[in-house]
């Protein structure tokens, strides 16, 4: 779901200077020389994204529209960060992203206070050699995902 909140965000991030309300409305000479300005793949790609946006339901608009002014709020070097984040999670193959969901899943199924002491322990990984730190994060998976876990077990019982 945070996936694809992020890609509806990113999207909004596109389409949403098109079509949002500005403070100051932008003279339509001017909007239309951007327009123009931009290269026929790019306004192929802003139009195909406004129309997934319109596929939206209302709801769904008005949230996106709600994160986007959330994200416009943000501080330069927050927004940079979240767009380098979402670059990185577009290059990822499926399988990638999947597994990714997945632990997601699994870390909210953690309580807090595993889900702190899993990030310290990450943390310490950092600087450890590339075998020594494949058998550690082996280990964490194990102690914080068992199959146990898995299975319907939870994440709440250690």
């Amino acid at each position: 779901m945070k996936s694809r909140i992020l890609v509806l965000l990113i999207i909004g991030l596109l389409v949403m200077p098109l079509i949002s309300q500005a403070t100051e409305p932008v003279p339509v000479t001017t909007a239309l020389q951007r327009w123009q300005q931009l290269p026929l793949e790019q306004r192929e790609k802003l139009r195909e994204r406004y129309k997934q946006f319109k596929g939206l339901s209302v709801d769904e608009q008005t949230q996106l529209r709600q994160r986007l002014a959330t994200f416009r709020q943000l501080p330069a070097e927050d927004r940079q960060q979240l767009k380098q984040r979402f670059k990185r999670w577009q290059q990822f193959s499926p399988e990638q992203k999947q597994k990714l969901r997945e632990l997601n899943r699994q870390l909210r199924d953690l309580s807090p206070e595993q889900r702190d002491e899993l990030r310290k322990q990450a943390r310490t990984l950092r600087n450890l050699p590339a075998e020594e730190r494949m058998e550690r994060r082996r280990e964490l998976r194990e102690r914080f995902f068992n199959r146990g876990m898995r299975t319907g077990g939870g994440g709440r019982h250690h």
